[in-house]
């Protein structure tokens, strides 16, 4: 505590002496005055617009050196570095060129406010600096985007996005214009986006436009920043007790017009805890802890009389290797082998022949591919773990089961797309075309225990057959799309659009119809709808995210149909000053040609108890008798439809003014999401009917500003247990090698023929039919800037769940001695404090 105390002590006295400057200007386009231009100091909270004579001020500035972006719709940006020295007035006068409009929204200081032109709904502009400063988001963009409204997280261990009733899957991520797969890093724990590379976030989270598509929710829409063209190099260092992030960029060299920008991160788990770790004997000498580092870069040169081009590219390693200790304390030994590699290049053109016109033809080559080597014995399920905690591991053998999982897989994709955008008096017209031309091979061997496979086969939220599965597929998609945004009155906009799509793998084809509009009730207030349909082709690309997996062979997608989805938004949007904006938005989905996998008509048995025996053993049940039932197929079939519908409101306070230092937004949503299978109705995975999002920040001076983030949601769906019952197994009885004949499962104690009954929970075909308790957290986070050595510093300690609340992600179910059902709660993040740092220069 003294130490806590002391380093405040010299952080105050640090911090306490930061010193203020002014800066001012004027911005014209070289005859005439522009106002209204935005103009940001770029990672801070300071910014303004200039006035109607192209003048403006920023006061309260702390003394450092800053970049200024001014843009303005019409105009290209500019970045210019400046330095504010304390108690001086700095003069800055800036000359826009004007430019053809690439983007349908504005920048007003550190936020995006949308166009009342815009006739998209459900768009939310992610300023990226939330992304670093966000309490408890991990620096992380998904995790940000999962604190705003109509977005969920399945758990606090996964960044994936669950938006509006819908699962990952159905969820387009872009970036810079290419398709990812799998945006994940830690196996789910992060995204691959980096905030301090990152200019652009847009997630449209329903209604999407024509230009979008093979997706039935949501997009995600990221470009990453260019370079700046003012330095010959410049930077940003952030380090934390986890990881470690380094930005380069510049202008650059041989007087080549454009920029270069350079990031890479990496985790560092695997060498600080995994030497402590094996030092204790809890995991084998050769494990590496998960660990991934990635290294992405952008170089950007022109224009060139209305040329510009782009190079992008990732390389990505995700890699843990685990083989469980002698010295461990559970009962379980698990082996882990996992390499994982995301990899991306490409190149664009950009050409804006005049201020109308712009043309974009983009080519990539994206590459996801890993291995896996997964091998364990765990306890029976059945068991009640803590009894077995501290039990030397060589006397567990008849209570162990196998499972056992090697995999390979390698998705390929070559891309080429050409985006078209012309400017027809009050016309926006976009056209593009694309092709995709992709190869997926995917090789996974299953190893189960008998017992082991009674047992999934027994709980109704097991969703998929774990058969062995080799295939590669080679199969290309088409694409073309034609919308037009045009004003039919000064305050009503409409925009009809059309797009096609051609799966090979379906060998199908669909055109799907969107219309939206925005109604501009005056310059505050605007109504927006939408109304659209969208398709979504199979692909193994996509199943990681879908928890499930298909057999996508010829044979099984000859018979199946893209799934779909049809879109109802509407919304209305009202600023209440120049810095409260509220947005209510209510939507519905119908979803159809879901696919879900394949039952089959087969024999599924039963046993009662004898009267007068004693149940716990073999002598007490009759033999098991065989009746009619099914089971799970790895075989895709669209055999599920669906509904998502609810209610959203959203209200914000932006910091438009330096005297204002408060800011953030609230957030609640009301929402239903079902799926019906086999006529019965079930509801969605991630079916949360009540969710709340509080975010507040309060900048206390130039130095220090605090942060928290409270969420609260409603349970999501969890299968609850009617109660006990024999495992049933099939014994090869007749010594063919082939299992048939139903028994009863005992455990072989060597205490002769009557060995006690292993019992299983017994699910009854009870799905989802309970809810998991309310989940609600308090992140904290408190950020410190000053000025040493000349770099612009910012020291932070942000803390995840204060209060250090036990949240469920779910409940281990086992068997009681006494024949009775016992549960083991398993719960998410507990309190974690991380400090960190971060220097720009």
């Amino acid at each position: 505590m003294k130490t806590l105390i002391y380093i405040s002590l010299i952080l105050f006295t640090s911090f306490s002496y930061a010193q203020t400057g002014k800066l001012k200007g004027k911005v014209t386009d070289g005859t005439s005055a522009i106002p209204s231009v935005n103009i940001i100091i770029l990672d801070t909270n300071f910014g303004t617009a200039s006035k109607l004579n192209g003048t403006y001020e920023i006061t309260g500035i702390p003394a450092g050196n800053y970049e200024v972006r001014f843009s303005v719709i019409g105009f290209d940006s500019n970045t210019f570095d400046i330095q504010i020295e304390a108690n001086k007035i700095t003069e800055l006068n800036v000359e826009l060129q004007s430019k053809a409009i690439e983007l349908q929204s504005v920048e007003v200081t550190d936020f995006q406010v949308q166009d009342q032109r815009d006739t998209r709904t459900s768009l939310i502009d992610l300023n990226p600096r939330d992304a670093k400063t966000l309490p408890g988001a991990a620096e992380d963009v998904f995790r940000t985007l999962q604190s705003l409204p109509g977005v969920l997280a399945p758990n606090d261990f996964s960044s994936q996005l669950v938006v509006r009733g819908s699962g990952p899957d159905q969820n387009l991520i872009i970036l810079d214009d290419v398709e990812v797969f799998n945006p994940y890093r830690l196996y789910g724990v992060v995204s691959m986006f980096n905030p301090d590379a990152v200019d652009n976030v847009n997630l449209i989270s329903g209604g999407f436009p024509a230009k979008y598509g093979d997706r039935l929710s949501a997009v995600l829409d990221v470009t990453n920043k260019e370079g700046t063209t003012t330095k010959a190099l410049a930077g940003n260092v952030n380090i934390s007790i986890v990881d470690a992030n380094l930005v380069l960029e510049g202008k650059n060299p041989f007087n080549l017009r454009g920029s270069w920008l350079f990031n890479t991160r990496r985790t560092y788990y695997d060498l600080i805890i995994e030497p402590f770790v094996k030092s204790a004997g809890l995991v084998d000498d050769n494990t590496t802890f998960p660990n991934f580092y990635d290294l992405q870069g952008k170089l950007v040169i022109g224009p060139y009389d209305g040329h510009k081009f782009l190079f992008n590219g990732i390389l990505s390693r995700d890699a843990v290797n685990v083989v469980s200790g002698d010295e461990r304390e559970t009962p379980d030994s698990v082996g882990v082998f996992n390499v994982t590699n995301n990899d991306l290049l490409s190149a664009a053109w950009h050409f804006a022949p005049n201020q109308n016109t712009l043309n974009k033809v983009v080519v990539s080559f994206y590459r996801n591919n890993g291995t896996t080597d997964f091998d364990s014995q765990i306890l029976d399920p059945s068991l009640n773990r803590g009894n077995f905690e501290n039990t030397i591991p060589d006397t567990l053998a008849p209570y162990l089961l196998r499972f056992s999982f090697g995999g390979d897989f390698i998705y390929e994709k070559y891309s080429i797309d050409d985006k078209f955008t012309y400017i027809l008096k009050d016309h926006i017209i976009e056209a593009g075309v694309g092709a995709d031309f992709m190869k997926t091979t995917i090789d996974f061997t299953f190893e189960l225990d008998e017992q082991l496979q009674a047992v999934l086969n027994s709980n109704p939220q097991f969703r998929s057959a774990l058969d062995d599965i080799k295939d590669v597929q080679n199969f290309n998609r088409y694409r073309a799309y034609l919308q037009d945004n045009f004003r039919m009155t000064e305050q009503l906009t409409f925009q009809p659009s059309l797009r096609f799509d051609y799966y090979n793998i379906l060998e199908k084809a669909y055109l799907a119809p969107r219309l939206s509009l925005s109604y501009a009730f005056d310059e505050l207030t605007t109504l927006r709808a939408v109304w659209g349909l969208y398709y979504q082709s199979p692909g193994y690309e996509k199943q990681r995210d879908q928890g499930i997996l298909y057999d996508l062979s010829d044979q099984y997608t000859q018979t199946l149909v893209a799934e779909k989805a049809t879109h109802y938004v509407l919304g209305i949007e009202r600023w209440l000053s120049g810095e409260w904006s509220a947005r209510v938005e209510g939507y519905y989905k119908d979803f159809d040609n879901l696919y879900r996998p394949q039952k089959l008509q087969g024999g599924r048995f039963y046993t009662e108890p004898i009267p007068g025996k004693d149940p716990r053993y073999s002598s007490g049940w009759t033999l098991p008798a065989t009746f009619d039932g099914d089971s799970l197929t790895q075989i895709p079939i669209n055999g599920s439809f669906g509904e998502a519908y609810g209610f959203e409101f959203f209200l914000s306070k932006r910091n438009t003014f330096y005297e204002s230092r408060f800011s953030g937004w609230v957030s609640y949503a009301l929402a239903y999401a079902n799926r019906y299978e086999n006529g019965i109705k079930y509801p969605f995975n991630f079916d949360q009917r009540h969710t709340v999002n509080v975010v507040l920040n309060y900048q206390l001076n130039s130095w220090l500003e605090f942060g928290i983030r409270w969420q609260y949601g409603s349970g999501f769906p969890i299968s609850q247990p009617a109660g006990v019952k024999p495992r049933i197994i099939l014994e090869d009885q007749d010594l063919d090698g082939t299992p048939e004949t139903p028994v009863v499962a005992t455990r072989n104690l060597g205490n002769g023929s009557d060995n006690p009954v292993i019992f299983d929970v017994d699910f009854d075909e009870r799905k989802l039919n309970s809810r998991k308790p309310i989940y609600h957290r308090l992140d904290f986070r408190i950020n410190a800037f000053a000025d040493w050595w000349n770099l612009d510093w910012t020291i932070y300690l942000d803390v995840i769940n204060i209060y250090n609340r036990s949240n469920v992600i779910g409940y281990d179910y086992y068997v009681e001695d006494n024949l009775t059902l016992g549960r083991e709660t398993t719960t998410m993040l507990p309190i974690i404090p991380t400090l960190g740092f971060s220097v720009r220069f």
